[in-house]
């Protein structure tokens, strides 16, 4: 499952998931990790750390755990200690030669993207919510998931259609089911 996207099914109760897509960075017996890529906060990466002076960007909400810890995806694989995650796309490494990457123009950070906080499940949690059709599982380009100009909504929207078939057709669901 590491490098597919849950998606939320449209009528998700829970706030911290409402029309999610999140990237699953790691999943085994221990459990599942991941960031949620369409829940843009008003901080920006360069009033967060001061090494990210350079970076006017926002950080997304990576989910409701650990609210205070720092993280990145990106498209860079020379970068130490990063994990590859799916086709050009690495969670984390060296945050030290990020950090200087950027400052040097080596690395653009229009192709990493900051998160606090982080999504997670205990063992077997994830799998027993997909069996109970709480998400949707799919797949989403590294070009689509850095492209900032896709707002959160559309994002949504987006990894939805690409299920293609019927499922294709809850993008255009509203919030609201009682509004059909």
């Amino acid at each position: 499952m590491k490098g597919k996207v849950l998606i939320s099914e449209p009528f998700l109760a829970d706030p911290n998931f409402s029309r999610s897509v999140i990237l699953i960075t790691e999943h085994n017996a221990k459990g599942s990790f991941g960031f949620v890529l369409n829940q843009k906060t008003d901080l920006m990466a360069n009033a967060i750390l001061e090494e990210l002076h350079l970076v006017n960007q926002a950080v997304y909400s990576g989910g409701p755990v650990d609210p205070q810890s720092f993280h990145c995806l990106h498209t860079y694989g020379h970068i130490q200690d990063a994990i590859y995650v799916c086709e050009n796309v690495y969670w984390g490494g060296d945050f030290k030669q990020i950090f200087e990457q950027i400052k040097h123009g080596l690395i653009d950070p229009i192709n990493v993207k900051f998160f606090i906080g982080y999504s997670g499940w205990g063992p077997q949690q994830l799998d027993d919510e997909l069996t109970e059709n709480a998400w949707l599982l799919g797949d989403l380009k590294s070009q689509d998931i850095f492209d900032s100009s896709i707002n959160d909504q559309d994002l949504w929207k987006l990894a939805i259609r690409n299920l293609g078939g019927q499922v294709s057709l809850l993008a255009n669901s509203p919030l609201d089911p009682n509004l059909n």
